[in-house]
């Protein structure tokens, strides 16, 4: 999960016909230690998570490459997308609308009511802001936030994720009515924070990517923000809205990055 990849690289097959442990005697060590921290997966990703193979970068040294090219000995970080349902929590967490508690029935409708048959077979979407592990999983459909960034198939065991980069998912976060709510409330955040442009820019960049902005980003943004303003300013909004939409577009370009959705 951390790396994209398990020490096993068949991980729904380990018997004869699967591939065996890149790592057998880390593999061994993490379940001994897993065993002795009373099998608490807080403790298991921690250690994960704080060792030097983790933070590593992706960019490898040549003579790594050459040696490794497929990266199977983590000379560096293998750079790998997040999965659907972390890439949707975080749009939640950072619109300060996730909702951490556990998600009750989902609200089907009435057993009287149902009429259903093989052709006229039963399909909901339920909005919820619970985190994506409590949406409704149909065999017949996937949800579709799911769908378009390579969630699992309901209808097949999937044990590895197919990860596909195409216009449909950068258009999504650009125009989705789910999307833009985030972005108008990520866009409040960032304003009330800081008093300048300048800072908020740099805001938004700690608050998305766990950095600031360099100074060419920092300089795109300015532009940005003052071409979106110069834009909406030629329609009947108030100054108020047009500087909040100014601010969300460039919330929604900022959503949009590799950096948001790649572990690099």
């Amino acid at each position: 999960h951390h790396f994209g990849r398990g020490l096993v690289p068949t991980p729904n097959d380990f018997g004869k016909q699967g591939n065996p442990p890149t790592h057998p005697e880390l593999l061994d060590f993490l379940a001994t230690q897993f065993r002795k921290s009373g099998w608490s997966f807080k403790a298991m990703h921690r250690r994960i998570m704080l060792s030097q193979t983790y933070q590593q970068a992706s960019m490898r040294a040549p003579e790594a490459v050459e040696s490794d090219p497929t990266n199977t000995w983590l000379s560096g970080f293998p750079r790998f997308r997040l999965d659907a349902e972390s890439i949707r929590d975080s749009l939640l967490a950072l619109g300060g609308n996730l909702d951490l508690s556990s998600a009750g029935p989902h609200p089907f409708p009435a057993e009287e009511t149902w009429d259903f048959t093989q052709h006229k077979p039963f399909k909901a979407v339920y909005d919820t802001n619970h985190r994506s592990v409590y949406l409704m999983t149909q065999r017949i459909q996937r949800h579709p936030f799911l769908a378009i960034f390579d969630g699992a198939d309901p209808s097949a065991s999937t044990a590895t994720r197919m990860e596909t980069t195409t216009p449909l998912q950068a258009l999504y976060l650009l125009n989705d009515p789910f999307v833009h709510v985030q972005a108008e409330q990520v866009a409040r955040r960032i304003q009330a924070s800081r008093l300048t442009d300048a800072a908020r820019i740099d805001f938004a960049w700690q608050l998305l990517f766990a950095r600031p902005a360099t100074s060419e980003e920092a300089i795109a943004g300015q532009q940005f923000l003052e071409q979106a303003t110069s834009l909406i300013e030629r329609t009947d909004n108030s100054p108020v809205e047009v500087r909040d939409q100014a601010w969300n577009a460039y919330v929604r370009s900022l959503f949009r990055l590799n950096e948001f959705v790649y572990l690099d």
